[in-house]
């Protein structure tokens, strides 16, 4: 692992003054009090009783004291010469004798309680620094955590490269660490699974790895599909059975992000120590991953059939608008000819077929048996129509997830149905199938439908919705949130949404 994780240019910026010091920090810690005034010397220069305060301001404020003092910024030194009563232009003349200074800083030191840092607090420093790194590795985030650590502790900061040394052996301790409590699960075979990652697939030419890395597109059935297959290879590999809780979850999530960062080449050439763990954290973050993804897919998949299916019972009452007219027409001719006083029972066929022709009557009496509409008008039949481009995904996806709810649940006792008839190829619906999660707007097309396939395609379609409505309603999968969009309700019109009992798969 690299010591050196800052530029040169950054090396001296650390180790002078910021550029600007806001005016509450000045304020805060430049502000001089009468103990602080005790302590400045009355027998020596002005300059040197400004450079004295600066020092100590300077101290409580960064944790160290920079060699060059001329890069303090003119507001702080303004606001200090003014409590002294001393022309800011004075510390020019500071510290001409390199001892003067050396003398204040270490009576400041005494005064504010602060040491040099020792081996022993640098090693102290350290370890503490190993469980940050197991949290967050970044190292510019452990240095800025280092030197707060150091100003409360009261240790002056040492020079940033030591820092940096440092905090390149507490991540290097912290990776030793994470091996050791990975160590249960990384066997021989695990190993070499997780070696076969990074291999390149003749075929293909890519590896597994990146196969995993990349995510869905779309979310059309095959994406769908594909989605589920890496999943189940994670399972297969059983990812999610390995035990990680002796490592934090931000530090699962940090080795994680470096897989996705990594190439094949980088990850081949760290040691086994680094990159088994960053593997296993990639695999574990990915089985989650892909099981929202499913059940997004899922979730879009089928809220874009349903919405379709509202759409084109649109276009077919568009459709079919001027030949309802025509029925309506040819249904008021008929009616006057029956509400005619003047015409007999006996002569009224005749003088219907007389107005109106019988193969015209029988043409607009099929052509109604077609633009008839249920009396609740709803669009279900549509969605029914699209049964064969939901059958391409839906059972290996109720497959590959077990579904749960809090209790008794029919809609459940209706999934695990379907994975039963799936299994064994059956097309019809046994005689004792529950439907009491059917809502009633659906259950003519369901309970009371004539033709048992079609019963079948509209059991499987309200499985299909109200499990994404489930979901949509409070579940959530391998303690991730669920889907943010949510299918339509099944009881209300295009858009309404319902909040059932939580229930979740996993």
């Amino acid at each position: 692992m690299p010591i050196g994780f800052l530029t040169e240019a950054e090396r001296e910026r650390l180790d002078n003054f910021p550029a600007q010091i806001v005016p509450g920090d000045i304020e805060t810690y430049f502000t001089l009090s009468r103990a602080d005034h005790a302590q400045i010397p009355r027998t020596t220069s002005a300059a040197n009783r400004l450079g004295f305060a600066l020092q100590l301001g300077t101290l409580r404020f960064l944790g160290f004291c920079p060699d060059d003092l001329s890069t303090v910024p003119e507001a702080v030194v303004t606001f200090v010469a003014e409590q002294l009563d001393i022309a800011p232009g004075d510390l020019g003349r500071y510290g001409r004798r390199g001892q003067t200074r050396t003398e204040h800083l270490r009576q400041i030191r005494c005064y504010l309680r602060f040491h040099k840092a020792t081996a022993r607090d640098l090693a102290q420093l350290e370890s503490w620094l190993v469980d940050r790194a197991l949290e967050h590795d970044r190292p510019t985030l452990l240095l800025r955590l280092a030197g707060e650590h150091l100003l409360s502790l009261r240790v002056e900061r040492p020079g940033i490269t030591h820092l940096e040394r440092v905090i390149a052996s507490a991540r290097q301790r912290a990776q030793q660490e994470t091996y050791r409590r990975l160590g249960a699960i990384l066997t021989r075979d695990c190993k070499s699974r997780l070696d076969g990652l990074l291999t390149v697939d003749a075929d293909t030419g890519r590896s597994s790895l990146a196969w995993l890395q990349q995510s869905a597109t779309t979310y059309s059935p095959p994406m769908i599909l594909a989605t589920l297959e890496k999943r189940a290879c994670c399972r297969q590999w059983g990812v999610d059975r390995w035990d990680v809780s002796s490592l934090t979850p931000n530090r699962l999530k940090f080795l994680a992000q470096v897989a996705r960062r990594s190439t094949n080449q980088a990850l081949q050439r760290m040691p086994e120590q680094r990159r088994y763990p960053i593997l296993v954290a990639f695999l574990l973050q990915t089985l989650v991953d892909l099981t929202d993804e499913a059940l997004d897919l899922f979730d879009r998949c089928l809220a874009e059939a349903y919405h379709r299916a509202s759409r084109d019972l649109e276009d077919f009452r568009l459709s079919v608008a001027r030949s309802t007219n025509e029925k309506v027409q040819l249904f008021r001719e008929i009616g006057r000819v029956v509400l005619d006083p003047k015409v007999k029972d006996a002569d009224l066929r005749r003088t219907i077929y007389r107005r109106i022709p019988p193969n015209e009557l029988r043409d607009a009496v099929e052509e109604s048996d077609r633009i008839i509409r249920p009396l609740d008008d709803h669009y279900f039949d549509f969605l029914e129509s699209r049964y064969s481009y939901l059958r391409q995904f839906t059972p290996e996806f109720i497959d590959a997830l077990a579904f749960h709810a809090s209790g008794d649940s029919p809609l459940i006792g209706a999934v695990d149905l379907l994975r039963q008839l799936n299994a064994e190829g059956r097309r019809v619906l046994p005689e004792e199938t529950p439907l009491e999660f059917v809502p009633a707007r659906w259950r003519p097309y369901v309970n009371d439908n004539p033709d048992p396939t079609k019963r079948r395609h509209y059991f499987e379609t309200v499985r299909a919705v109200g499990a994404a409505r489930s979901l949509a309603g409070g579940g959530c999968v391998a303690g991730k949130e669920p889907p943010l969009r949510r299918p339509p309700d099944l009881s209300d019109p295009p858009g309404g949404l319902a909040r059932p009992p939580g229930r979740g798969v996993s």
